[in-house]
């Protein structure tokens, strides 16, 4: 028997599908919204990293421009100076970096403290950069190939400064700063004393016997002088004969008494019919005030011809300052005598492609060698004086030797 009662659907299945769907689309939304924020707040953080990062490199734009207006400075460098938003700045901005301000403080004759900082869209970064000009001539001996004591030199002493091999003032005092230190590209070989100076230093590639050997980092690797100018890039800086260099001076092949300030050259045809350029018994660097007051010759032969620049039975310069006389020679060879003919020789001898003459003990130095090769023979006369006045012959360029990240809110302009 069929039921009349009429059938009655409920739709219960719909309703719930409908409250997952609107549940599901909430979770997605609220997904949606996270995911969102999550993009704004890392492109803001991108952002503000892509600005610091920028802000890095105006600074950096800032070290740069202070190199450039220490190197316009010269030798008589300012105190301090800066650039930046101030009346006591130099300029207002950096060019093409307006968002940069840097201070530059003179900490020696030859160094500077540079704190220089970046704003980009507001992000600023700063860094402190050490800046430096080297000396051309830091060693009492510097020798490409070989440094050689045999027989009993004697040794340095630490504490007093005195020994074989010692640095003095002007006025000839024996000083502690700075250490006179010997150094070569090769072998530095002590045999009879240990230590005849403050240190041996010698660069990678060669070594020491001697007590307080130092391997140093970086090149020092000197070059004959160059017969024009400019030369190329070299650490030391290679001299250069300028093309207003005077004729050389000397007659027969002897250099005068005396000689002005001034830049001289010599090849072969000055000192025909022989090839040794000498120095009279006594020599002097005249006072002026050309070429600094400094009198450099320069001795390059034009054919190939090896030159010997000798100052036996001399004495060159004595009594004078060890940075106003500088002699620069191409291959060749150099002398300084024998015995009772040794000489004595106050300057800067740069030779360091030269072989040498009559390797003795016997000859007296003052200033700064650079020499291919230096033996010292025998016995405890060996004196060599680095003179503190080498301080002041330094390079003409200044380069970063320290430089650190450090919070903005040490750079300050006064």
């Amino acid at each position: 028997m069929t039921d009349p009662t009429p059938e009655r659907h409920v739709r219960r299945d719909e309703r719930g599908s409908m409250i997952v769907s609107v549940g599901v689309i909430m979770v997605l939304t609220l997904l949606s919204a996270a995911v969102v924020t999550r993009t704004v707040v890392g492109m803001k953080s991108t952002r503000q990293g892509q600005d610091f990062s920028a802000a890095l490199a105006a600074a950096d734009a800032g070290v740069s421009d202070a190199l450039f207006r220490i190197d316009q400075l010269g030798g008589a460098g300012a105190t301090a100076f800066c650039v930046g938003p101030n009346p006591s700045c130099t300029v207002q901005a950096v060019p093409g970096a307006p968002g940069v301000q840097y201070s530059a403080q003179r900490m020696s004759t030859n160094s500077y403290r540079i704190r220089s900082k970046g704003t980009v869209n507001g992000q600023p970064h700063a860094v402190e950069a050490i800046v430096t000009r080297a000396f051309d001539y830091p060693y009492a001996i510097f020798t490409r190939v070989s440094l050689t004591f045999n027989g009993n030199t004697g040794n340095y002493n630490l504490t007093t400064g005195v020994g074989p091999i010692q640095t003095v003032d002007a006025a000839n005092n024996v000083v502690l700063d700075p250490m006179p230190v010997v150094a070569s590209n090769g072998q530095i070989s002590c045999h009879g004393s240990s230590s005849p100076a403050a240190r041996q230093n010698y660069y990678r590639g060669g070594g020491t016997n001697c007590t307080n050997g130092e391997l140093i980092d970086g090149t020092y690797n000197p070059k004959d002088p160059s017969p024009s100018c400019p030369a190329a890039a070299n650490v030391p800086p290679t001299p250069c004969k300028p093309a207003t260099a005077s004729p050389c001076p000397a007659v027969g092949g002897t250099l005068p008494a005396s000689l002005l300030p001034g830049v001289y050259a010599c090849s072969q045809t000055d000192l025909a019919p022989g090839t040794t350029l000498r120095f009279p018994s006594v020599f002097t660097v005249a006072s002026g005030a050309a070429n600094n007051g400094n009198v450099e010759i320069f001795v390059i032969p034009t054919n190939g011809t090896s030159l010997t620049v000798s100052i036996a039975d001399a004495l060159v310069n004595q009594g004078g300052d060890a940075s106003k006389l500088r002699v620069y020679l191409a291959g060749g060879r150099i002398d300084p005598g024998n015995g009772a003919h040794s000489g004595d020789f106050t300057g800067i001898l740069y030779a360091p492609s030269a072989a040498e003459v009559n390797p003795s003990c016997g000859a007296n130095w003052r200033g700064s060698l650079v020499l291919q090769v230096f033996t010292c023979n025998g016995g405890p006369h060996l004196q060599v004086r680095y003179d503190s006045r080498m301080r002041n012959v330094v390079s003409s360029s200044w380069s970063v030797t320290d430089y650190t990240e450090i919070p903005s809110n040490r750079v300050s302009l006064p």
